[in-house]
């Protein structure tokens, strides 16, 4: 088994890139669908995420208010350390997990908006990583028809993570999603028919 990351900032399009990668047949193990499960009521994470911020993060029926808490975190940096030292390893746990009860498969996508080359977590599970690139103008636009942020919230997240020309220079496999999607099937088809043609 070959396990890839798949990651890009936000409106980047690596949600979209891993939706062509699933109707080509890829398993994808979603990090952020991950992170919503390991905050569920009755998890421990959850627990040390009100004890850290508040009861002020939890909705009305006791489930995380992730707009509540994404308003602490994304204003202080110190706040979103905190935050992440509760849910990574958390999350860390929870994706191996996933990726062991699929051991048949001969490639997985790891599809997860904080992948760091130079740092541990789940970087250490993978054996190459794919960058989508998008211009932050364009970006900004789509998180703005997509999210109903302000452009200062929109800012604030953009800002918080790693530049694009970081990332892009972390990446063994680079997609540049600045046209349409017929371009951006075109390559992720490209990049699955190689990393097929890698492994035979």
């Amino acid at each position: 088994m070959k396990i890839y990351g798949l990651t890009g900032n936000i409106g980047s399009g690596k949600s979209t890139v891993a939706q062509v990668l699933r109707e080509l047949g890829a398993f994808i193990v979603d990090a952020d669908e991950v992170a919503r499960e390991v905050v569920r009521p009755g998890e421990p994470a959850l627990e040390e995420i009100v004890a850290c911020f508040g009861r002020e993060v939890l909705s009305a029926d006791g489930t995380l208010d992730r707009g509540a808490l994404a308003e602490i975190v994304f204003a202080d940096e110190g706040d979103r350390k905190r935050l992440n030292g509760i849910t990574h390893p958390r999350i860390l746990e929870r994706v191996k997990e996933k990726i062991s009860a699929r051991t048949s498969e001969p490639m997985v996508f790891v599809e997860a908006s904080l992948i760091d080359r130079k740092s541990g977590g789940i970087n250490d599970l993978l054996d190459g990583l794919v960058v989508v690139t998008c211009p932050g103008e364009l970006r900004e636009l789509r998180v703005a028809a997509r999210d109903a942020l302000s452009p200062e919230e929109i800012r604030r997240r953009m800002d918080s993570q790693v530049s694009e020309a970081e990332k892009a220079s972390q990446a063994d496999f680079l997609i540049e999603n600045s046209s349409d999607i017929e371009n951006l099937r075109t390559q992720v088809h490209a990049l699955f028919e190689a990393l097929h043609a890698a492994e035979s």
